[in-house]
């Protein structure tokens, strides 16, 4: 078996080196999208829930079977909700089938109520009729929440297509939250543009909705998962890291179970080739980080190394790994800080050495600072960080697609891509299904698997360049 990796390798890629040749090789794409399908079974995966709970006990047994020291860390608490059961259905008995709570949302027993159209949320006044209604808005919901739940003419409940602006989340819901506290009387569903659409036309003809949603909102602790593959010397180690909840309380295969199964591929890679002697052992050790919650959880690790954070050589963050709307490109964040130079030429010169190659990238490129994701944990304010730590630690993140709509950037002086066709003017793709109830394996991560793969490589071998 171990022959026929090096001899798969060697035609793969016979002008680099044997160990990375290997690594390549190794990568397992229909284990990546097993390993989605089985977080996305858990559920939502939100920090201090059950289902957050249990992926973190699946990643646990996952790294301890490749033969990792892993720890499962106990997070600070904080406020998580989650939703068993939810349904909206119209008065002719058709279910709406995209509705999606939005977190925070109250329990509601089945009840029924006349469907109510308001376009404008925020520049109306609830009156007699709102009562026991319910409301469906094409527009914002959460800016105009607080007033209309101190309302006594309050409606039973809300749906909302927002952002409504087709071809976006044409027949998925985007999801979003409510402010995080317990004790909202008027609980919210998303729906899709095309259901808005059903809920206008059903409004005209009078007819009535019911509604019901099984919630919880409660103070728990977040589960993080970290497991050591180690290497020669103590004192220094990388870190691979993905969070792994969900944005928002959403099925979040692409968001981000996508770059939970990269960073467990990446340690299944390093542990198979370590255990067969195919590479030698590596300098330093790596660890494998999955956060129970985004920000949160990265937040509190830095916290609990203390002074210890100072052996941490570099941050590989991965956020959306799994999809791309437009492009097959992969994006490597941060040039901006300077510190991060040598980490991010590194990945350039590896992505610079194998794009075009069968299994491989075409288009890649380095991009500033964006925020909103686990590397700004360990970034200063001035990069879009948390200021968190004082420490200069090189720390990206890699990723397919960003957002829900493409993103212009103009790049970062000094730097200009090979990989991308204007060095200068960059585009950065996104998801169609970013924060919604239909990021799913069958519309993102199994659409585009190749996209992991992709990720796993490029990280594996700066890995195995910096750390020889």
């Amino acid at each position: 078996m171990i022959a026929l990796l090096l001899l798969t390798a060697q035609i793969l890629a016979p002008s680099q080196p044997a160990a990375e040749q290997a690594f390549a090789a190794a990568v397992s794409e229909a284990q990546l999208r097993r390993t989605v399908h089985d977080l996305v079974a858990a559920g939502p995966r939100m920090g201090g829930t059950p289902s957050g709970d249990q992926a973190a006990a699946l990643l646990h047994d996952a790294f301890t079977r490749l033969g990792f020291a892993t720890e499962t860390f106990t997070d600070p608490p904080k406020l998580a909700h989650w939703e068993d059961a939810w349904k909206v259905t119209l008065g002719s008995g058709e279910v709406i089938e995209s509705a999606w709570p939005y977190g925070y949302s109250a329990s509601i027993a089945e009840t029924s109520g006349p469907l109510l159209v308001v376009p404008n949320l925020a520049s109306a006044t609830p009156d007699a009729a709102w009562k026991g209604a319910v409301i469906y808005t094409p527009g914002d919901v959460v800016r105009a929440y607080a007033a209309i739940a101190s309302n006594p003419n309050r409606p039973l409940a809300i749906l909302t297509s927002a952002p409504n602006a087709p071809p976006r989340y044409l027949d998925w819901t985007r999801i979003s939250e409510l402010p995080a506290r317990a004790g909202h009387p008027v609980p919210v569903f998303g729906v899709s543009y095309l259901d808005g659409r059903t809920l206008d036309a059903a409004a005209a003809l009078k007819t009535t909705v019911r509604v019901s949603l099984t919630s919880h909102v409660d103070e728990r602790p977040p589960k993080t998962v970290v497991a050591t593959l180690p290497g020669r010397e103590r004192g220094r180690y990388y870190l691979v890291c993905a969070h792994g909840d969900s944005d928002a309380g959403g099925p979040g295969a692409d968001d981000n179970a996508s770059g939970v199964a990269t960073v467990l591929e990446i340690a299944r890679v390093f542990a198979e080739l370590r255990r067969t002697n195919v590479l030698p052992q590596l300098r330093y050790d790596i660890r494998f980080a999955v956060w129970g919650s985004e920000y949160h959880s990265s937040k509190a690790y830095i916290e609990r190394e203390g002074a210890r954070l100072g052996e941490l050589a570099a941050v590989f963050n991965f956020d959306e790994t799994g999809t791309g709307a437009e492009r097959e490109a992969l994006y490597f964040e941060s040039n901006d800080v300077p510190w991060n130079a040598p980490l991010l030429k590194t990945l350039e010169a590896v992505a610079a050495d194998y794009a075009g190659q069968p299994g491989f990238w075409t288009e890649y490129t380095t991009n500033p600072s964006q925020g909103g994701t686990d590397s700004y944990a360990f970034l200063p304010v001035t990069y879009h960080g948390t200021g968190t730590t004082t420490l200069e630690i090189p720390a990206t993140t890699i990723y397919t697609a960003a957002w829900d709509r493409l993103a212009s950037l103009k790049q970062t002086p000094g730097w200009a891509s090979k990989g991308v066709a204007d060095p200068v003017n960059l585009k950065i793709d996104y998801s169609l299904y970013y924060h919604s109830s239909g990021d799913t394996p069958e519309n993102t991560t199994d659409r585009e698997p190749q996209n992991m793969v992709k990720a796993v490589k490029v990280t594996g071998l700066a890995l195995l360049r910096l750390n020889r």
